[in-house]
């Protein structure tokens, strides 16, 4: 039996020396696991599971000890659980996510709540992922009108809205799916975060595998699970940092049920699997910056994984997508599915000790490793040195920069290291097909305009090593996919060479991965090393030699008045539209007493047109504390029940907009809102929840109605009063 009667687990290590002072049987037991639900035997001491604490037997404590007296050691208390012993899914503790959303990641599969994607038979939850076109909503919460047709099902269970927790032990014991493109997760989101969107809100990931038991090009059969976290700023400004484990004796996940957990108390959680920790994130290596009131702040030390945060749990199973449809032999082996993520149980617990910190309880193990995590960024900007000479590094990192890398698969780190005759070099070590090494500007992105853009970058690389065919990429990075990006000419393992490139023909070169091109208006990492395949590389003297830009550099939109449009469009601003089908058009018309007038024309349902910056995105910032947006409009004519939504935008889904109410046919009406509030307001379309960042503006003044429409605009304006 699965011993769920019982209630509480104490700490590994404190078990461990209970049992040493009463000289019974030290404290040991396999590392290994087995589906079997009757392999644990009852006993007071923990919830049967196939770790070391649950594998003693039932005489090394007797229900009598200590362990319920006043002296007894903290304890994980079971708070709540759920062990699939029933006929069906217990929807007192589970909802069903229904969509086709594709998960924010590409992903092939639409959730469904149908009972061939997921049931509970013979004790255990059954999630089944399996080929079938499927059409539903294209949003999160599946409240979306908009349709997407998918070619797999499968099934996202989560405690959303029923059980939310801070701090605890989370254990869950299960059995994973293998093959190309499978994504099995267990992880956990916030609930009405008071920080912000994901992922300055947060993401605990406790167990994600994919493609496991796939063989790449001989190499042994992926075996990988992963432990990461997900926070920073909201998307694309989120970062994340992890660990990966493999079970010992070359055993696969996907063969056998195993048991995944993570403690989280204040300030650090740790990850096991058959309770061996194998790593712990502190929170001197993650943080929040979030958007209130327009501009971007700092979270609390411990946010966004703190005590006012509640997190729900998710079990799902995805195919394909960003992550499992990129790595081992890419795409979706279809040839595998169905395919089977079962869950034996789900077991929540409060430490004893101090449920509101979770602290006291930990089972610490000596070989884990302590994941370093990100620094918090600077909010606001940093002062670049300027031409004739910016050194990046040369036997350190320059002050207004700092190391961060990319890193989804584990496969990547950076380090300085001596070297005879230069003294400390950069140091990049990639062994396998994704993650990148960069500096980081510490601030906002930083305008670097005042270079000429015959300006070089320059820098000496060394190869030490190589996988046959990898190629070795150095960018300049405005924010992905606004970036531009050089392939660098290898000389001989060994050997140092000096490379020049000059920032005209970095820039022209755009991103040679996506569509996109990094501009000097806006830099966010200075020096980008991402190399194709596996290899080490040593850089040094990495610096832009050059002259100040003709003329200096202009700034954007200056307080206290900024015109966008008034009789014609702002210098820096073009006129833009997004028009998939046709049916959005703008002009310039003449207007008795006002001479030109900026004029839409909506005939259907899709598209809109906007003001767009041209060396965006651009830094607004000051405009956040007073700054308010203004126009005159007039609608000329509309169809019943059509809207108008007026938008900031930081790049889809970074959007901010408001519907602004309508007048009566033909009659001027001028309209005001905060910027602040403006920003707030985020992005109303259901499926793609964002918000626009007011230090990185991409279209200042975007216009779509929700139908036909006719409609006027002038006097567009931001200004303090």
């Amino acid at each position: 039996m699965k011993n769920h009667e019982l209630d509480f687990k104490p700490s590994l290590t404190n078990v461990c020396l209970g049992i040493a002072l009463a000289s019974l049987i030290g404290c040991g037991g396999s590392g290994g696991s087995s589906n079997n639900k009757s392999s644990a035997a009852a006993s007071s001491v923990a919830p049967a599971s196939s770790t070391p604490a649950s594998s003693m037997p039932a005489s090394s404590m007797p229900a009598s000890s200590s362990a319920a007296s006043s002296s007894a050691p903290p304890e994980w208390k079971l708070v709540w659980s759920d062990e699939f012993d029933g006929t069906s899914i217990d929807t007192s503790k589970w909802n069903f996510e229904k969509n086709c959303w594709g998960g924010g990641n590409n992903e092939q599969q639409c959730y469904t709540d149908r009972p061939v994607n997921a049931f509970v038979a013979d004790g255990a939850l059954n999630i089944v992922a399996q080929r079938e076109d499927f059409t539903g909503s294209d949003s999160p919460e599946g409240e979306s009108p908009t349709t997407k047709t998918l070619p797999y099902t499968s099934a996202r269970l989560r405690t959303k809205n029923i059980q939310e927790w801070t701090f605890g032990r989370f254990e869950i014991r299960a059995k994973l799916p293998f093959g190309q493109g499978t994504w099995p997760a267990i992880w956990m989101l916030p609930t009405n975060s008071p920080y912000g969107t994901w992922a300055s809100s947060g993401e605990i990931d406790i167990m994600e595998a994919v493609n496991l038991k796939v063989v790449t090009n001989g190499s042994e059969p992926e075996a990988a699970v992963h432990g990461t976290l997900h926070f920073g700023r909201n998307w694309p400004g989120n970062v994340n940092s992890g660990a990966d484990y493999k079970l010992p004796n070359n055993a696969n996940p996907a063969d056998d049920f195993h048991e995944y957990a993570v403690e989280w108390e204040e300030g650090e959680i740790r990850w096991y699997v058959d309770d061996v920790h194998f790593a712990t994130q502190r929170d001197t290596g993650w943080y929040s910056q979030y958007m209130q009131d327009g501009t971007l702040k700092d979270a609390p030390v411990g946010a966004p994984f703190d005590r006012f945060s509640k997190y729900h749990m998710l079990l799902n199973l995805a195919v394909g997508g960003n992550w499992a449809g990129n790595v081992n032999n890419k795409g979706v082996d279809e040839s595998v599915f169905p395919q089977k993520l079962l869950v034996d149980y789900v077991r929540v617990y409060e430490c004893s000790a101090s449920p509101t910190t979770g602290k006291g309880c930990a089972t610490i193990g000596a070989n884990a490793e302590l994941v370093a995590g990100h620094q918090r960024p600077v909010i606001g900007q940093v002062e670049l040195p300027g031409p004739p000479l910016f050194v990046m590094y040369d036997n350190s990192l320059a002050s207004v920069l700092q190391f961060d890398s990319y890193n989804p698969d584990g496969k990547i780190s950076h380090s300085q290291v001596e070297e005879a005759g230069r003294g400390n070099v950069w140091n990049v070590v990639k062994t396998g097909a994704n993650g990148n090494a960069y500096f980081k500007i510490k601030g906002d992105p930083a305008d670097m305009r005042n270079w000429a853009t015959d300006s070089e970058l320059v820098f000496d690389v060394k190869v030490n090593s190589k996988a046959e065919g990898a190629k070795l990429l150095v960018k300049i990075d405005s924010g992905w996919p606004n970036v531009s990006d050089v392939s660098v000419p290898l000389a001989a393992d060994g050997e140092w060479k000096e490379y020049r490139i000059t920032l005209a023909d970095l820039l022209d070169n755009g991103n040679s991965l996506a569509g996109g091109q990094a501009t000097l208006a806006s830099v966010v990492n200075s020096f980008v090393v991402d190399p194709s395949a596996e290899m080490n590389v040593s850089f040094d003297n990495i610096r832009i030699e050059g002259e100040e830009a003709d003329g200096g550099v202009t700034e954007f939109a200056p307080l206290p008045l900024f015109n966008m449009y008034n009789d014609n469009i702002a210098a820096g601003l073009q006129v833009q539209s997004y028009n998939p089908a046709g049916h959005i058009t703008s002009s310039e018309k003449a207007e008795a007493g006002r001479g030109n007038v900026f004029n839409v024309v909506k005939t259907g349902t899709d598209g809109n047109v906007f003001f767009n910056v041209i060396t965006n995105p651009v830094n607004l910032s000051k405009w956040g504390a007073q700054g308010k947006l203004k126009f005159d409009f007039k609608i000329n004519s509309k169809a019943e029940g059509t809207k108008l939504l007026i938008k900031m935008d930081s790049g889809w889904p970074n959007v901010s907009d408001v519907s602004i109410p309508l007048p009566a046919d033909g009659v001027w009406t001028e309209y005001t809102i905060g910027v602040a509030d403006l920003i707030d307001n985020g992005n109303s379309v259901p499926c793609c929840p964002g918000i626009a960042k007011l230090n990185a503006i991409t279209n200042i003044f975007v216009v779509e109605p929700s139908g036909a429409i006719d409609v006027s605009f002038d006097n567009v304006r931001l200004l303090v009063e």
